[in-house]
C-alpha cells in the first residue's frame, strides 16, 4: 500500500509533531579519503558529525564550552559505540574530528544575527536556516549530513530547540550541564543525567532513529531495559537503558557510521511487498511475506506501533534479505492491547534510504484483527459440497456477500451422498474448490457465519495441482469462534489448482456446519 504523508512522519521522527521526513534526500557524497585531517583535527572515518556551537547575538560564549560539548560528544560515541557492539554490528559509532593532543572534537562557531528570543523553543528552523547558510559559505567545514547544534543559553531554564530531525539535532549549552558531574549524587548530577538522557535520544533523532521501544518483558531483564528511543531520556543514568537492535540496523548504514567512503542517500528505490500473511496463535502475531526491491537491501525492521510511538515494539526481521522476511511479537509484550495499531515494515539500504510499508490493523481486548494477505481472484471458480441445504448452497460461500452463507443440509430424513452415500447429515463434510487453473497459495481465508451460531471448529485441508494427482493432506486446523476473517497458513506456498476443505466438527455441537466466505491467500 502506499504511505500517506502522516505514516511518513511516523519513523524519522522527533519529539516534535511537524518533524521531518522518513527518507533522507541529500546529495551524494563524493570524499575518497577514508582518513579526514582538518587542521590540528584528525578521524579514521571519512564522514564526522558537524558539532556546530551557536551563539545567539546577545548571549556570551558560555565558560568552558568547548571542554563540556567535547566530552558530551565523546561520551556520546562511547554509548553508541558499546550498544553497536553488543548487538554485533562491530565496534562502530560515529565519526567526530577532535584533536589527539587535547581530546577536544572540532567546534563550528556560528554567531547568530539574532537575539536569544528570536530562537523560539517551539521551532528549530531559524537555527537551522542560520546554520545551513554559514555552512554553504564554508563548505570545506561541512563533513557529512549530520550536525549537532549547541545553543548557548544564559541560564538552564531558558527556552531553546531541544530536538532532532533526521539529520540535526538541536541542543543547549550551559555551564549547570557538565559531564564531570554525571556520577555525582547530588542535585548537580541529576541534572546532568536529565540532560545526558535527552541530549543522546535526540542525537538519536539527528541520525535518523525514530521511537520505539524494547519488548515489555524486556523492560526488567539484566542487560537490556528501556529504550532510549522510547522514555530512555528520562531512565538514562538511573537504570539499563539501550539502543534497540532495530536502531542499530539503522545506524549500521548512517553515513557519519561509515569506514569507507561511497555514495550516501541517493534516490529511485523501491521496495514492493507481493505477498503478506499473518497467524494468532497461543498469544503470538506472526507475520512474513516475500518482496522485491529495486536494489539490495540489509535489513528490514518492523514496528507494532500503537497511537503513542514511544511505545512502538521494534525487532530486525528474520529472512534471506533477497526475497522474504518473517517476525513476530507477542500480545504480552505490547504496552496496548485495546486500540489501533500501524505494522510497519522498513527496508533499508546500505547507502542509508529507507522505504516503508504500513499496514493498519485493531487489537480488541488482546485479539490483533489483521487483514493483510491478497485474496486470489474466486472468478472462475467452481465449487460443490457434500451436503448443502437448498436456499443456502454452496456458492453463497463464495459470492463475497457476509450476509449469505454456505449451510449443510438440515431437512429431516435428507442422506448424504458424499462421503459416505446414504449416511444421515453428520460429520465430516467436504467442500471441494476448482481454482480453474493452478496457482501458488499460500493459505485459506474464512469467514464464519456473521450471527456465530452453526460456526466450523476443526478442518483438514487437501489440495492437488491436477486430477492426474492425488489429494496432498496439508494439515488439520481449529477455527475460532469469531465473526472476522481468519487464515490458515500452510509453511510455504503451494502449487495447486483443486482444494478439499473437510469439515470435522463445530462449536454448538450440531451436526451442521454455516460459513459465510472461503477464499484462497496469495
Amino acid at each position: 500500500m502506499n504511505i500517506l504523508l502522516f505514516n511518513l512522519l511516523l519513523l524519522f521522527t522527533s519529539c516534535e509533531q511537524d518533524l521531518l521526513e522518513t527518507e533522507i534526500a541529500l546529495k551524494t557524497d563524493t570524499q575518497n579519503s577514508a582518513k579526514v585531517t582538518s587542521g590540528i583535527y584528525q578521524s579514521d572515518q571519512p564522514y564526522n558529525l558537524n558539532v556546530v556551537y551557536f551563539v545567539p547575538s546577545d548571549v556570551q560564549m558560555r565558560p568552558e564550552y568547548e571542554r563540556r560539548i567535547s566530552e558530551f560528544i565523546l561520551a556520546a560515541q562511547e554509548y553508541y559505540r558499546q550498544n553497536m557492539h553488543n548487538w554485533g554490528y562491530s565496534n562502530r559509532t560515529f565519526g567526530v574530528l577532535k584533536n589527539p593532543l587535547t581530546n577536544r572534537v572540532k567546534i563550528t562557531i556560528v554567531h547568530a544575527a539574532n537575539p536569544m528570543s528570536t530562537y523560539s523553543a517551539s521551532s528549530y528552523h531559524p537555527i537551522l536556516s542560520e546554520v545551513n547558510a554559514w555552512f554553504a559559505a564554508h563548505p570545506s567545514d561541512k563533513t557529512s549530513e549530520h550536525t549537532i547544534v549547541f545553543t548557548a543559553v544564559p541560564t538552564p531554564e531558558t527556552p531553546i530547540p531541544f530536538v532532532g530531525n533526521g539529520t540535526s539535532c538541536f541542543v543547549g549549552d550551559n555551564e549547570a550541564w557538565d559531564y564531570q558531574n554525571f556520577n555525582k549524587n547530588t542535585p548537580e548530577g541529576t541534572t546532568v543525567k536529565w540532560y545526558m538522557g535527552g541530549f543522546l535520544h535526540e542525537l538519536g533523532h539527528g541520525l535518523g532513529l525514530p521511537h520505539d521501544a524494547l519488548p515489555k518483558s524486556q523492560q526488567n531483564v539484566p542487560g537490556y531495559g528501556t529504550s532510549l528511543m522510547s522514555w530512555g531520556n528520562s531512565t538514562y543514568g538511573y537504570s539499563s537503558t539501550i539502543l534497540t537492535k532495530s536502531s542499530c540496523a539503522i545506524l549500521n548504514n548512517i553515513q557519519v557510521f561509515a569506514t569507507t567512503a561511497k555514495p550516501f542517500y541517493g534516490g529511485n528505490k523501491s521496495f514492493t511487498i507481493n505477498q503478506l500473511y499473518h497467524s494468532f496463535e497461543n498469544g503470538r502475531i506472526r507475520i512474513w511475506g516475500t518482496y522485491t526491491t529495486s536494489q539490495p537491501i540489509n535489513a528490514i525492521n518492523t514496528y507494532f506501533s500503537p497511537n503513542n510511538q514511544y511505545y512502538a515494539v521494534s525487532s530486525v526481521a528474520d529472512g534471506n534479505l533477497v526475497n522474504s522476511f518473517s517476525t513476530y511479537v507477542d500480545i504480552s509484550d505490547l504496552y496496548y492491547t485495546n486500540t489501533d495499531y500501524q505494522f510497519i515494515i522498513q527496508a533499508q539500504f546500505p547507502d542509508g534510504g529507507a522505504v516503508y510499508k504500513v499496514y493498519n490493523f485493531p487489537i480488541v481486548n488482546g485479539i490483533p484483527k489483521m487483514d493483510f494477505q491478497t485474496e486470489v481472484s474466486r472468478t472462475g471458480w467452481t465449487i460443490s459440497s457434500s451436503s448443502a441445504y437448498p436456499a443456502y448452497p454452496a456458492s453463497f460461500a463464495i459470492d463475497g456477500n457476509l450476509n449469505t452463507y454456505w449451510h449443510t443440509n438440515y431437512s429431516p430424513g435428507v442422506l448424504q451422498t458424499d462421503p459416505v452415500p446414504g449416511q444421515a447429515q453428520t460429520f465430516p463434510y467436504f467442500y471441494d474448490i476448482n481454482m480453474g487453473a493452478a496457482d501458488y497459495i499460500w493459505g485459506l481465508v474464512f469467514t464464519q457465519h456473521q450471527g456465530l451460531a452453526r460456526n466450523a471448529k476443526n478442518i483438514s485441508v487437501y489440495t492437488r495441482a491436477s486430477t492426474a494427482e492425488g489429494w496432498t493432506h496439508r494439515g488439520n486446523y481449529d477455527l475460532k469462534k469469531v465473526a472476522y476473517k481468519q487464515n490458515v497458513l500452510f509453511s510455504q506456498a503451494l502449487a495447486c489448482r483443486y482444494i478439499r476443505i473437510v469439515f470435522n466438527s463445530s462449536y454448538d455441537g450440531e451436526p451442521y456446519i454455516a460459513m459465510a466466505e472461503i477464499g484462497a491467500l496469495k
